[in-house]
């Protein structure tokens, strides 16, 4: 009789080839969406000064001593943490990882390490940063021949 204690599937660490795929997905999805962030932020920052000076010339609207400008470039903030947020927990929930889970921002600097650990484990290996997972390849001795 065998013990599904030590069964590896039944691991809190365990995460299939198609979990680890997702994973990446997201991950590499991300370099995009901050760079449509990196582009936003001036567009947002211009039309809302010129917003500002059109709702209350010559010195533009305030709200609590700071300008709309200052306002709308906090929100694009928050909404940039709440973008890293959401994408940290997206692969901490893929990959079953309690520590991306519980610090999803300042974890996604180490997805790639876990996703090549789990995917080694597996006996996959990463393709590259735009490729899927692959069976890993057998090192060939080349002094055996």
């Amino acid at each position: 009789m065998t013990q599904a204690v030590n069964d590896e599937r039944l691991s809190l660490d365990y995460a299939s080839v198609e979990d680890l795929n997702a994973a990446l997905r997201v991950f590499r999805r991300l370099p995009l969406e901050l760079l449509g962030f990196l582009i936003l932020l001036p567009i947002v920052g211009v039309g809302l000064s010129w917003l500002s000076s059109a709702l209350a010339p010559p010195y533009g609207l305030y709200i609590f001593g700071e300008g709309l400008v200052t306002w709308g470039l906090l929100l694009m903030c928050a909404l940039l943490f709440g973008l890293l947020w959401w994408r940290g927990r997206q692969v901490g929930r893929l990959l079953n990882d309690p520590a991306i889970l519980a610090s999803p921002v300042m974890s996604l600097l180490s997805v790639p390490g876990v996703v090549a650990e789990r995917a080694q484990a597996l006996g996959m290996e990463w393709s590259g940063f735009y490729g899927p997972l692959r069976p890993c390849r057998e090192s060939v001795n080349v002094e055996g021949r």
